[in-house]
């Protein structure tokens, strides 16, 4: 019976301490200005960003969300090209292509590997070459696709939405259109627990009132 009580005092005490420990409104600022008609979650990064790189390798923050949150939620990813100036707007397209042919967990950490550790990624053929080598792709598909009006039309479009968030810096992720989350904040106060604090943070923001 003893072991028993000390059994559960232990658990209240840990949902407690999480309880208490666990503050969203320290890890998340509400923007002044509201996106409509987005997707509940959009995500920017860039491949030229050693935080976002360090966020894909270590937790790999992706493949988490879509694990831990409803399937119903729609997520949307988007590359910036503000930083790197050709090679960014060369790595935006690229992502572009990837999502459009579904091999984006085949290229994102080899081309994050490439332009930020081994360096050997500089220009549009050392990643049309890595793109080709890491998923198997024709030549002649993935030219189809580069030059392809469509993604020219979604290249402009994910510019453009950079543009109407006023977006200036990656990582970042936007929830409902009003909550951004402020990862370094997050990452320093849950250095232990940053997936699992990272999770509660995004379904509390979707679950969050936008009136409040």
């Amino acid at each position: 019976m003893k072991k028993k009580i000390i059994f559960l005092c232990i658990i209240l005490f840990s949902y407690t301490t999480f309880a208490l420990e666990f503050n969203p409104i320290k890890a998340y600022k509400i923007r002044k200005k509201n996106i409509f008609n987005s997707p509940e979650i959009i995500q920017f990064f860039s491949f030229l960003c050693p935080y976002c790189y360090d966020l894909e390798k270590t937790y790999n923050i992706r493949k988490l969300i879509r694990k831990k949150i409803n399937q119903n939620i729609k997520i949307k990813t988007y590359h910036v090209n503000f930083l790197g100036g050709e090679l960014g707007e060369i790595l935006t397209k690229t992502w572009i292509i990837a999502e459009q042919m579904g091999v984006e967990e085949k290229i994102i950490i080899p081309i994050f590997k490439g332009v930020q550790e081994s360096h050997t990624l500089n220009n549009i053929d050392d990643i049309r070459a890595i793109f080709l080598e890491k998923t198997g792709i024709s030549i002649r598909k993935y030219d189809q696709f580069w030059n392809s009006f469509l993604v020219k039309i979604l290249v402009q479009k994910n510019n453009k939405e950079i543009k109407k968030i006023d977006l200036n810096y990656v990582p970042a992720m936007l929830i409902n259109g009003k909550y951004t989350i402020k990862y370094s904040k997050l990452e320093m106060l849950f250095k232990n627990h940053f997936s699992k604090n990272y999770i509660e943070l995004i379904k509390f923001l979707l679950l969050k009132n936008n009136k409040n």
